[in-house]
C-alpha cells in the first residue's frame, strides 16, 4: 500500500515522521510513503517550512510532494483547511494512496468544541476519527506526549507563529477556553474525550441504520430521489440524519453544517411543487408532489 504523510512541519507531524520511520507507528503493508506539505502562502516565511519538511524527507529517503497555495494572511481556518485537504486528496488520488495525519488527543476535544459552537449533531462530537481514507494513528497520544517524544528523540521541528493567533477559532480554544475550563473542573477534557468514545463506538450501528434507509432510495451517480411524505412524517432526528447521509453520498467532499439541513428539511415540508433549492456548491434539491429530488450539478 502506498501512504501519504501529511506534515506541516509542526513538532506533532515531525514527531509521526520520525514514528513511522522508527516504525513505532506501523503501517500496513507498506510499498512507499510520499510526504507532503502544503505551503498556503499564508506567512512570508512559509519557503522555510516547506524546505525544512523537505530535508526531513530526504533524510528518511521518503519521496516529497509539495503543493502551493496563495491564500493571503487574512485566510479563514475553514477555507485554508480545504485548500489543504484538496492538495492532499489529489495527491492520494494521483498515488492510490492512504492519507495519514498527526492528529491527537488535544485535537479530538478542540474539533468537539469547536463542533459544538457549530451547533453540530451528534456526529460531529467524533468526527476526528480514522477512515478508510484516512489513518489517524496518534489519537490515543496527547500534545505533550508528541512533545516529550521529540525531545526525547532530539528532534528540530519549526513552530507555526499563527498557532498563537487567537483571532483564529482553534487558538483561542486551546490557548484560552479549554485551560479556562480545565481551571474550573479539572475533569472537564477527560470527560469529554470519554463521551467522545461512547459516540464513535455507537456511530458504526447509527451509520448502518441510515444507510439501510438511504438504500431504499432511487438513486444514480448523480441522482437521488425519496419521498417527500417519509421525510415530513418521520421524527425530525431521523429525517435530518438521512439528509446528511443523502447529500454527502452525492459530495463526498462536503461536510453540511446544521443550518444546511434544517434548511433542506424545511424547503422540502413547505415548498411548492416544482421549487428548487441550491444547497452547498454543487448540489441542489427539487420537491414534487411525492418525491424530493437531490441532485448533483
Amino acid at each position: 500500500m502506498n501512504y501519504v504523510v501529511a506534515v506541516s512541519g509542526g513538532v506533532d507531524s515531525i514527531a509521526l515522521l520520525d514514528m513511522v520511520a522508527l516504525d513505532e507507528v506501523q503501517l500496513p503493508d507498506v510499498e512507499q510513503i510520499i510526504v507532503a506539505h502544503f505551503e498556503h502562502g499564508i506567512r512570508d516565511n512559509s519557503d522555510q517550512d516547506a524546505q525544512f519538511v523537505e530535508e526531513r524527507a530526504q533524510h528518511y529517503g521518503y519521496q516529497y510532494e509539495i503543493g502551493h497555495g496563495t491564500l493571503g494572511k487574512n485566510t479563514s481556518e475553514e477555507v485554508a483547511r480545504e485548500a489543504r485537504y484538496t492538495f492532499l486528496r489529489q495527491l492520494c488520488k494521483k498515488y492510490k494512496a492512504t492519507l495519514v495525519t498527526a492528529h491527537h488527543r488535544d485535537d479530538v476535544l478542540e474539533t468537539m468544541i469547536i463542533n459544538l459552537l457549530r451547533g453540530t449533531s451528534w456526529r460531529g462530537l467524533a468526527s476526528l476519527q480514522s477512515s478508510e481514507d484516512i489513518f489517524r494513528p496518534l489519537l490515543d497520544r496527547s500534545k505533550r506526549d508528541l512533545l516529550e517524544y521529540a525531545k526525547r528523540h532530539n528532534l528540530e521541528w519549526h513552530e507555526d507563529s499563527t498557532n498563537q493567533d487567537e483571532s483564529y477559532l482553534r487558538n483561542y480554544i486551546r490557548l484560552t477556553l479549554i485551560p479556562k475550563l480545565t481551571k474550573a473542573h479539572p475533569e472537564f477534557p477527560e470527560r469529554m474525550l470519554a463521551y467522545n468514545a461512547v459516540i464513535a463506538a455507537l456511530k458504526p450501528e447509527i451509520q448502518s441504520e441510515i444507510d439501510r434507509l438511504v438504500a431504499s432510495a432511487r438513486r444514480s451517480s448523480t441522482h437521488l430521489a425519496c419521498s417527500r411524505y417519509t421525510l415530513i412524517m418521520w421524527p425530525r432526528v431521523v429525517s435530518t440524519e438521512y439528509l446528511y447521509a443523502v447529500l454527502t453520498r452525492l459530495d463526498p467532499h462536503w461536510h453540511p453544517e446544521r443550518h444546511h439541513i434544517e434548511r433542506s428539511l424545511n424547503f422540502i415540508k413547505t415548498a411548492q411543487n416544482g421549487s428548487m433549492l441550491k444547497v452547498g456548491k454543487s448540489l441542489s434539491i427539487v420537491v414534487g408532489e411525492r418525491l424530493a429530488e437531490f441532485k448533483n450539478t
